[in-house]
Parts: structure tokens; C-alpha cells; sequence
């Protein structure tokens, strides 16, 4: 049984192992191509395998040995009975009839004992299994057993001296976080990699729950609110949108799934990518592989954009989602952004200062907190990251001008 055991769990861990990476290969299949390096994956893909075909075999093995030698001894017990019987019949001790009586009654006494013999064999391997399941089982649910608030939402979101940390982490992300966002405006925020941007915006959502502060919803505390109603009530597109392996369409219609035809058009219209749609050889009802593997980078944002413009939510979150796509498409979404959710309270992050000048009020962080804050002409005029990130894109767009119109640079 113990041999058993520890022989499962090393093969059940090996095969974790070899699926892990088929499954990075055939989802990163472009990845490994432009780097050429096929010849490596095969030789990582044929280590594992070898490996868990090593360790599949030594558990057969160790089943095959079990079985044939509980199958040797349980034989050669009733070999040696009918041989034993056989004399004593011929000294005229024994009938045939006790012979056949005594070899049956032996029968029934072996084979369950051989039986049981298998049964403790396969229970190391439910124990390991079992194991795993328990470990999965035993995970904290996210949702507290007492559902929380469902206020109406309207959009104004404060945040008042706001510290986060990860769990198990000792460094904050966010240090002392502040500031009003008003129903139906755009508020942009500007920063580094690292800077927290994505984590204040996630703290909306309680994907996290923030360390401490407070982050008020029309004036009711966050951490109040019942998570799945809150986020049924807000707009998420991330930088990298993540697709199902299903059409266009049913992954526009993912958010809201009542919605109409017409209404899937409409929204794809906004996110300029009805058009592209069309194109395609089906329509919208081309298959996008699986994470969208068919679609370009742009077109997986738009589409997401548009699962986002479809649940027609009191608050947007765009988190670097502009990043793929080009500057006239993106003047084209933003547009389309500013009309079909203008009473919608909306948070783009970006690192385009073109699509944050038209926002309300931009946050600028850096190292956790907001060091800047105001109007696109505020920031420009004032000393600050906004201003350096601002020059270094116009002169980056002056050269490519002076480039294609052929004058010196």
C-alpha cells in the first residue's frame, strides 16, 4: 500500500508536469516559432514524457509483482492442497468427495483475501487523489456566507487614504490613496510600471480588499457591498482580454446574455470592430481559437471592449486596453466611449498621453501614491512625470511626422 502510494504520487506529480508543458506550447505555439525554438520544446516535451513514462511503468511494475506473486502463492496453497489431498486419498484417509469439499471451501478463503490484496493496492492510489481533491476543498471560498449590501449605483467613488498590500507581501502598493471621482466623469491615471495602477483600479472590483482606508460606492463603504453585485455593475477590460474559445459573437454577447443581435453590433460599432468582424470569412460567427489565439492583439482589446460597452454598467474601467490599437482607432473608440457612456462614472489607465488629455482629471503614481493631479493643462504646465512623459511623446511624434514628409530630422 505505502509503496503504492508513493509510486502514484510521483507519477500523478510527473504528468501535472508533462500536461503543463503541452499546454504552455500549444497556447504559446507563436511564441516558440519566433524564437525558433522548436528543437528545445521537443527535447523539454520529450523529457517529461520520458520521465512519466519511466515512473507509469515502475507503478505497473509494482502492481505486476503484487499481483503475480499473490496469484503464485494463492496457486501454490491449492497446489499443495490437492497434492497433500491426493496422498491421503490414496492411504485411503480422505474421500474424493472431502477432497473437492476442502479445495472448494479454499477457494472462497483465497481469493477474497487475494482481492482485498488489490483493493489496498488501488487505495493508495485513491488516498494520493483523494489528497489533491482535499487540497482544492480546503481552499478559503471568496464569498463571505453572509451576502453583503446591493445599494443602487450611480457612480461617485471616493477613495480616502487608501493602503493596500498583497497577502503574504510586507510592501505596500498603495500608500495613503485620495481623491473624488464624480457620477459620469473620466478620470485617467498616468504612472510607471509598478506604479499600482492596476491594483487601485482591481480594488473596485474586490478582486482585493484594500489593507486600510476607506473606499466609499454614492457613500456606501466597498467592503459592505456584496462582490458579485458590485461587479456586476462594473465594465472591466484589461490589457490583456482574455477570450473563450467560442465565436465573436457569443463572446461579445458573454456579458450580458439577453442581449439582442442588433445591440452585439451596436457594441461592436463602438469599439470599432464591427467592420473587422465582417471581414472575416464568417462573420460573427467565426470561431476565436482558444484565448483568442486567431484574433491580433487590437482586435481581442476591441472585442473586449465591446463585451464591456454591452453590459451598459454606471462604471468603466479601461486598464491599458488602448495599447494595441492605433492612434485613429483610438481616437475613434474614445469617441464613441464619450457618447454611449456619458452618465457612466469611467477609469482609463493608459500610457498614451493623447488618451488621457480629454479625461476629467488625471492621477499621476509613482511608487504607490499620486503625485500629480488635474487637468491635461494643469499637468503640462506644472514641473512633474505628466510634463516628461508628454515632451517625450511629442517630439517622438514630431520625428515620425518630419520622417514621412521627407525633411530632415
Amino acid at each position: 500500500f505505502r509503496k503504492v502510494q508513493q509510486t502514484f504520487l510521483k507519477a500523478d506529480e510527473s504528468e501535472g508536469r508533462l500536461s503543463t508543458t503541452l499546454q504552455e506550447n500549444l497556447t504559446g505555439v507563436r511564441v516558440v516559432r519566433a524564437f525558433a525554438r522548436q528543437r528545445y520544446e521537443e527535447e523539454k516535451f520529450a523529457v517529461r514524457n520520458t520521465e512519466f513514462y519511466d515512473l507509469s511503468k515502475k507503478l505497473i511494475r509494482v502492481f505486476a509483482i503484487y499481483w503475480s506473486s499473490s496469484d503464485l502463492m494463492a496457486m501454490s496453497h491449492m497446489c499443495l492442497i490437492l497434492l497433500a489431498g491426493t496422498w491421503f486419498a490414496v492411504q485411503g484417509e480422505l474421500t474424493v468427495g472431502d477432497i473437492v469439499v476442502f479445495i472448494a471451501v479454499e477457494q472462497m478463503l483465497l481469493w477474497p483475501v487475494r482481492q482485498l490484496g488489490r483493493i489496498l493496492a488501488d487505495m493508495g492510489k485513491a488516498t494520493v487523489a483523494a489528497g489533491r481533491i482535499d487540497e482544492i476543498l480546503k481552499t478559503p471560498t471568496e464569498y463571505p456566507p453572509v451576502p453583503g449590501l446591493t445599494p443602487e449605483v450611480r457612480g461617485r467613488i471616493e477613495f480616502r487614504d487608501v493602503h493596500f498590500r498583497y497577502d503574504g507581501e510586507e510592501t505596500e502598493v498603495l500608500h495613503g490613496i485620495s481623491f473624488v471621482v464624480e457620477p459620469g466623469k473620466t478620470i485617467a491615471i498616468l504612472g510607471p510600471t509598478g506604479s499600482g495602477k492596476s491594483s487601485l483600479v482591481h480594488l473596485l472590483s474586490r478582486l482585493y480588499d484594500y489593507t486600510s482606508g476607506s473606499i466609499t460606492v454614492d457613500g456606501v463603504e466597498l467592503r459592505e457591498i456584496d462582490k458579485q453585485w458590485i461587479r456586476r455593475r462594473i465594465g472591466f477590460v484589461l490589457q490583456e482580454p482574455f477570450l473563450y474559445a467560442k465565436s465573436v459573437k457569443e463572446n461579445i454577447a458573454l456579458a450580458r446574455r439577453a442581449a439582442v443581435e442588433a445591440e452585439v453590433f451596436e457594441a461592436a460599432r463602438d469599439a470599432a470592430v464591427h467592420d473587422v468582424i465582417l471581414g472575416f470569412e464568417k462573420g460573427y460567427d467565426t470561431l476565436v481559437g482558444e484565448r483568442g489565439v486567431t484574433l491580433s492583439g487590437g482586435q481581442k482589446q476591441r472585442v473586449a471592449i465591446a463585451r464591456a460597452l454591452l453590459t451598459e454598467n454606471p462604471i468603466l474601467v479601461f486598464d491599458d486596453s488602448l495599447s494595441a490599437v492605433d492612434m485613429e482607432t483610438d481616437v475613434a473608440i474614445r469617441r464613441a466611449l464619450s457618447r454611449r457612456s456619458k452618465d457612466a462614472t469611467t477609469f482609463i489607465i493608459s500610457h498614451r498621453v493623447t488618451t488621457l488629455a480629454a479625461a476629467d482629471e488625471i492621477l499621476v503614481l509613482d511608487g504607490g501614491r499620486i503625485v500629480q493631479a488635474g487637468s491635461h493643462d494643469e499637468l503640462v504646465a506644472q514641473e512633474g512625470l505628466y510634463r516628461r512623459v508628454w515632451s517625450i511623446q511629442n517630439s517622438l511624434e514630431d520625428e515620425l511626422a518630419k520622417e514621412l514628409s521627407g525633411e530632415p530630422v
